[in-house]
């Protein structure tokens, strides 16, 4: 790999995308069959959610994660020159500083300005042509405009009360109950992408969620697009809940459940979820 000039890069996506074009990989497809083949992830449903991650990543609209960064660097040889290597870490880590400072999902903080400041109107304030006091305030002019606010006032929460049972009517057709559900009570199930287990082990170790506030997908759809590991098998766990960056919060999940039947190391990926599992008698 020849040594890119690190004053050319000024974010990490744009290094990435060099380094594809340099390994061969000029399409995203192509790069998302390598990966998928790399992580043991089979399935059109995960190779779609590769090309999809892989499509983000190289335009730069977000960074992967750590684990999906090893993945990518392995499939890159990236290690193989150490002054790639540094300005790869370089710049992943200047671009997730960056990326840290605003939460996704949240509107971006704009600068501050100045407001003129304006004297405030009250019931004594002078009125050209009309004596101060409460002879201004009972004026016909300003009862006027009193009885138009309370109009207002009044139109305003009728045409809110319409647009809140619209968005009501909405939420009911689409099946999300936020007040009440078959996952209300259910598990949480925590992501940690790094898993160790014994020969006969069975636990939880991923919760793949739906649509914010929906149910999940059955268990025959989710299967079909799981790996295939050497170490174990994975099986339903059944309704859960877990915690979701994009979700803002907890949302309905099906939990995938691991069985160790064999030991051994294994990288793979569940729904753009990077894990290595180590699995010993």
């Amino acid at each position: 790999m020849g040594e890119p000039d690190g004053t050319a890069f000024r974010h990490w996506h744009a290094l990435f995308d060099e380094l594809c074009n340099r390994a061969g990989y000029y399409d995203d497809a192509t790069l998302a069959s390598a990966y998928c083949a790399l992580t043991a992830s089979k399935g059109q449903r995960q190779h779609e959610t590769a090309l999809r991650n892989l499509n983000n990543w190289r335009s730069g609209r977000h960074l992967p994660r750590s684990g999906n960064l090893r993945v990518l660097a392995k499939l890159l040889n990236v290690a193989d020159d150490p002054q790639t290597q540094k300005l790869w870490n370089q710049l992943y880590r200047q671009d997730g500083e960056m990326e840290g400072k605003v939460r996704p999902g949240l509107p971006v903080p704009v600068a501050q300005y100045a407001v003129p400041f304006r004297a405030p109107v009250t019931a004594l304030t002078r009125v050209t042509g009309r004596p101060t006091g409460m002879t201004t305030l009972f004026a016909p002019e300003r009862l006027g405009r009193k009885r138009f606010s309370a109009m207002q006032a009044a139109f305003g929460g009728a045409v809110l009360l319409a647009v809140g049972a619209t968005a009501g009517a909405l939420v009911t057709a689409s099946g999300w109950r936020p007040w009440a559900g078959p996952a209300d009570h259910a598990p949480i199930i925590a992501f940690n992408p790094v898993v160790n287990m014994k020969v006969g082990d069975s636990r939880p170790i991923y919760a793949e969620r739906g649509d914010c506030g929906k149910l999940p997908r059955d268990w025959h759809l989710l299967a079909s697009d799981l790996p295939e590991l050497r170490t174990g098998t994975f099986s339903d766990g059944g309704l859960a809940r877990r915690f979701s960056k994009f979700c803002q919060g907890l949302t309905p999940a099906r939990a995938i459940v691991f069985t160790a039947s064999a030991p051994g190391i294994e990288e793979f990926e569940i729904q753009g979820d990077f894990f290595k599992m180590t699995v010993t008698d």
